[in-house]
């Protein structure tokens, strides 16, 4: 079963906890400004709606030594990539008796099927 995915936030604070880092540590090691990273954590403290750039945030992990994905705890990735080859593996024959069955499964819960 999929586990949550953190909050930005609640990992970094996680991280920093784990490391024993200071802001101005991660700042250093990340190449992220120790201003822009205190004011995310400032405000996200507060309850504050907070958020920072997908370029910083992928700093801020491969600082820590993690892919974004691993830092925030989303498999998504890794369970798009497992369906892919799943799907690669199967017969023309098993591909389409699985269609068949999503359709089938679609229409008893009156959904559309897909095109």
């Amino acid at each position: 079963m999929r586990g949550m995915t953190k909050r930005f936030f609640d990992a970094l604070s996680d991280a920093l906890a784990a490391t024993g880092w200071s802001i101005p540590d991660l700042a250093a090691r990340s190449g992220v400004s120790k201003d822009q990273i205190t004011k995310f954590m400032q405000r996200s403290k507060k309850g504050v709606p907070a958020s920072t750039n997908v370029d910083d945030a992928v700093k801020i992990a491969h600082a820590f030594g993690l892919t974004l994905d691993e830092m925030i705890q989303d498999d998504t990735a890794q369970l798009r990539s497992e369906a892919v080859l799943l799907w690669r593996s199967l017969t023309q024959g098993e591909r389409d008796l699985l269609r068949a069955a999503a359709r089938g499964q679609r229409e008893t819960q009156g959904q559309e099927p897909p095109q």
